[in-house]
């Protein structure tokens, strides 16, 4: 347990250390950390990130990178939280979800497994969805609280999934859930 305690930490501070270093190296911009509360949840994000249109009638927040917001409104780089009841057992409602998604040849499992969010116990999926030839990467990450599923998921073209993921793991690492 210690040992996870500590990899947690020193993960978190790299993340922090990173996201201090980029907001320094913008100093044109003069990035700053936002917060956003809503649904029970306390995130925070660097300002040239900003609230967008969601997509799922289950949203109860939404952000995007500010320069991927097209003319309706929608992130191409954004992170989605929502908020569904559950239908049965956690485990089984979620991991239900992308049983599904392995027979529709539109989406790609690449990893899944159990993490951790804060002190609460998730599950996190990886996953490439092809939409009629545009690629796109998902990180999807899972917990339970009140009887229903929260799902934060971040998605981005393949090519800028990896070098925008840094907002999505320093929003995990810092999220409160009051």
């Amino acid at each position: 347990m210690k040992g996870k305690i500590l990899k947690g930490s020193i993960i978190t501070i790299i993340l922090i250390a990173f996201l201090i270093a980029c907001v320094s190296a913008e100093s044109d911009d003069q990035l700053t950390i936002q917060t956003l509360s809503k649904g029970g949840l306390v995130i925070h994000y660097p300002s040239d990130w900003g609230y967008s249109q969601a997509t799922s009638n289950y949203s109860i927040m939404s952000i995007s990178k500010l320069d991927s917001i097209d003319a309706a409104g929608i992130g191409q780089v954004n992170i989605n939280i929502e908020k569904k009841p559950i239908e049965n057992e956690f485990y089984s409602f979620v991991n239900s979800t992308y049983k599904s998604m392995q027979h529709d040849k539109a989406f790609t499992l690449v990893s899944s497994g159990e993490s951790t969010l804060g002190d609460r116990k998730s599950l996190e999926y990886i996953y490439i969805s092809n939409d009629n030839g545009a690629e796109r990467e998902h990180k999807a990450v899972w917990f339970e609280k009140g009887g229903q599923a929260y799902v934060l998921l971040y998605s981005a073209p393949v090519d800028q999934f990896d070098s925008n993921l840094y907002v999505f793991d320093y929003m995990l690492s810092d999220i409160q859930i009051t």
